[in-house]
């Protein structure tokens, strides 16, 4: 889902095209959360590569809370609204992966750590955090659609991505 979006975005906004002086901040903010989801899906997913995930999943939060608080009211969740992007960057478990200590280390892999890493729990938590930014990132991508006045059909694309993702679960 997050390579689709990435894909989407690189059509709605190509990263050639020069950002206006005019244009709002949260333009290039989503760029800069493209990078971060970019670098997400370059990795296969381990309890290694989950604490390296984490990291960039967090700075695409932090971009994400940005962009959130700017977009157009019809393009947010009531479930996601206020500092609900910064609270998961700053409280949680988010964190835990991202700066862990030499105590958290050791806990179990869905707690932070590279204990039990044979527990599904910590990769469906990695699963919920990724699908949590597509939601997200689809209707910023739709946001930028309209501020960018594309005439590219995204709604029916980013709809396309999410029944995949559905389809796929079942």
């Amino acid at each position: 889902m997050l390579r689709d979006l990435v894909r989407i975005h690189a059509e709605i906004d190509a990263p050639r095209r020069t950002i206006g002086t005019d244009e709002p901040d949260w333009i290039p903010r989503l760029r800069k959360m493209c990078l971060h989801t970019l670098a997400i899906t370059r990795w296969d997913i381990s309890a290694d590569s989950m604490h390296v995930m984490a990291t960039e999943l967090r700075a695409a939060y932090w971009q994400m809370d940005a962009v959130w608080r700017c977009i157009p009211g019809e393009f947010r969740l009531d479930e996601m609204d206020g500092n609900w992007w910064a609270n998961e960057v700053r409280i949680g478990l988010l964190p835990t992966y991202d700066h862990p200590t030499p105590v958290s280390l050791g806990f179990p892999l869905a707690k932070g750590g590279f204990g039990d890493i044979e527990n599904p729990e910590g990769y469906l938590r990695l699963a919920v955090w990724m699908g949590e930014l597509g939601v997200g990132y689809g209707l910023a991508l739709a946001a930028l659609a309209q501020a960018l006045d594309t005439d590219r059909d995204v709604m029916s694309r980013l709809v396309a991505v999410v029944r995949s993702v559905r389809l796929e679960l079942t």
